[in-house]
């Protein structure tokens, strides 16, 4: 399916900044002019310099002059080569919940992308209440933090900061560092790297030709490489073949994202899945891959008479859903659907007429779970420890 596209049209740098539609410009393949071939050559020459900066910054690391500190606690590091969505959230999220049943005091660090005062160390939630609210904390440690009741969620731009709280005010065991892969000053016991099944390394440019954060030979310093979004599809099992031959020494595990729960944005109240089929709908999303959420409502079996992609992290007031609701006016949409991630930063009081839903999706690791369990489990007792709060 290609791209979708709705009456009203649904241009994803509509709702953009300047940046992020220079951007999208210089990576949109279809757009070609003089002046997008000028910002396209000029992003080249950007992208060496910065290539040639991530190697020097490597190279420190990888000699010593640069020194990785290790605390003391375990650490697993989640991470991706590019930039925009490749399910890290959805790992950290199952990733948390695992070793807490396993009996471990986990905490997530984070960054948090986009938040007020991003230097500030900041708690999120400490295990048994939510401090703050997205504005201040940033979408997806708001989201993690919403999703992970039970386990302390904190920020800040310096990860061994954030982790040294975690250890001193939560006590904890293990620390999973969400989006750490490139933060190399801290020592990991387990770095995992998620890849888009379709395009692992996108156009093979780097940051700003490109969407690579790191060239492919760093996957050298990865543990576990994990394909998201698979399936069947002759070009993502001739990926996951290529990645096999480069690195075999690694193990490649495959994922899907399933819808998990529809719940109302205002009350919480769920319904079935179910509840979706043959539901007029109109939908917006402001992450990275707005497409996917909109293929994954068509496959619940909705009518989507509308949809409009903003761009990622856009901050959600009631006058924007005032006019997303004028846009779509006139198609009489039954209900409104977004993705959690919107769901996070969406404003206290929603327009009286959009009666929105909320569709919650998981990582699936399908077949390989118990392997990939296992895997987890030993890479943080590699010295034959077990938890500290459990007995066994």
């Amino acid at each position: 399916m290609g791209a979708i596209k709705a009456p009203a049209g649904s241009d994803q740098v509509r709702y953009a900044g300047f940046f992020e539609r220079i951007f999208k410009l210089v990576l949109a393949d279809d757009r070609r002019s003089a002046g997008v071939a000028i910002l396209r050559t000029l992003a080249v020459l950007l992208s060496w310099i910065y290539g040639g900066v991530i190697k020097i910054r490597n190279l420190v690391f990888d000699v010593g002059i640069l020194k990785v500190h290790r605390l003391d606690c375990r650490v697993i590091s989640v991470g991706n080569l590019v930039v925009g969505g490749t399910g890290k959230t959805p790992m950290v999220i199952w990733l948390a919940k695992l070793l807490s049943t396993e009996g471990w005091r986990v905490a997530v660090v984070s960054r948090g992308y986009q938040r007020e005062h991003s230097k500030r160390l900041l708690v999120v939630s400490d295990g048994q209440h939510i401090l703050v609210d997205s504005r201040f904390s940033g979408d997806e440690p708001q989201l993690m933090a919403r999703r992970l009741p039970a386990i302390p969620v904190i920020c800040c731009a310096s990860r061994a900061l954030a982790v040294e709280e975690a250890i001193r005010q939560f006590n904890s065991e293990v620390v999973i560092l969400d989006d750490g892969f490139q933060h190399r000053f801290l020592a990991r016991d387990l770095d995992i790297v998620m890849l888009d099944a379709g395009n692992p390394f996108g156009s093979g440019y780097l940051l700003p030709r490109g969407i690579l954060r790191e060239k492919a030979t760093a996957l050298s310093r990865a543990q576990v490489l994990v394909l998201t979004r698979f399936d069947d599809r002759r070009q993502m099992v001739e990926n996951r073949k290529s990645l096999a031959r480069r690195w075999p020494d690694k193990p490649i595990f495959t994922a899907t994202h399933s819808p998990v729960r529809l719940f109302e944005a205002a009350t919480g109240r769920e319904q079935p899945l179910s509840f979706l089929e043959n539901v007029k709908a109109a939908a917006f999303a402001g992450i990275e891959r707005p497409d996917d959420f909109f293929r994954t409502l068509i496959d619940l079996g909705v009518n989507l008479v509308y949809t409009q992609a903003l761009s990622d992290h856009r901050r959600l007031t009631r006058e924007l859903l005032e006019i997303l609701l004028e846009e779509a006016g006139g198609l009489e949409a039954e209900i409104w659907v977004v993705t959690e991630k919107d769901w996070v930063r969406l404003p206290d009081i929603l327009p009286v007429n959009m009666n929105l839903w909320v569709l919650a999706i998981d990582l699936d690791l399908t077949e390989a779970r118990s392997r990939f369990r296992s895997l987890v489990v030993k890479s943080l007792a590699l010295d034959g420890t077990t938890p500290r709060n459990t007995t066994g």
